[in-house]
């Protein structure tokens, strides 16, 4: 087998993990034709969560002091090793264009999070998803994956994401933090 051959079957790897994890998101869609049309065309669609999967969502400047890091694009590594694998987006256009992260959770996760500078989205709300190939910005408003879902039900456990956004608070809390979260 050659380099190629190797990297060829990494490629198809990730397709394979991609296509799995859109057909498993794409079972909270409201209009599930709609929804595959929104992800090719659009880069993104509004998904319902609150069954398979829930939302949390973070300030992008929380994320950042949390991480030491100055935007999404430096954070991806460190972001994947604090939430240990756990699915993240960034959302350009979130808490008036600052930019926000938001975290896919278990649905009880989800519904019992109370955690200062986080906030859980609303249970059964829409909620905008970048498409599972959206892994680099697009441009415009469009979210786009941090961490990328590695598979169906796939989440963040909640100990590593309450422990990121403690960091973030404390962070925040120190003198030329940003208090606002």
């Amino acid at each position: 087998m050659s380099l190629v051959d190797g990297a060829e079957g990494a490629v198809h790897l990730r397709r394979d993990r991609e296509l799995a994890a859109g057909h498993w998101l794409l079972s909270a869609a409201p209009n599930l034709r709609q929804c595959r049309e929104d992800w090719q065309v659009k880069g993104s669609t509004w998904l319902r969560p609150g069954v398979l999967f829930g939302a949390i969502v973070i300030r992008a400047s929380f994320v950042h002091r949390a991480l030491d890091v100055d935007g999404p694009n430096q954070c991806r590594r460190s972001l994947a090793e604090h939430l240990e694998g756990g699915p993240v987006f960034y959302s350009p256009d979130h808490f008036r264009r600052e930019g926000s992260y938001t975290v896919l959770v278990s649905a009880s996760t989800a519904m019992a999070w109370r955690s200062r500078g986080s906030v859980a989205h609303n249970y059964r709300a829409l909620l905008q998803v970048p498409s599972p190939r959206a892994s680099e910005p697009q441009g415009g408003d469009c979210p786009w994956w941090v961490v990328p879902l590695e598979g169906p039900g796939l989440l963040c456990r909640a100990r590593p994401l309450a422990a990121l956004v403690t960091a973030g608070r404390l962070a925040a809390d120190r003198p030329g933090g940003d208090r606002r979260v």
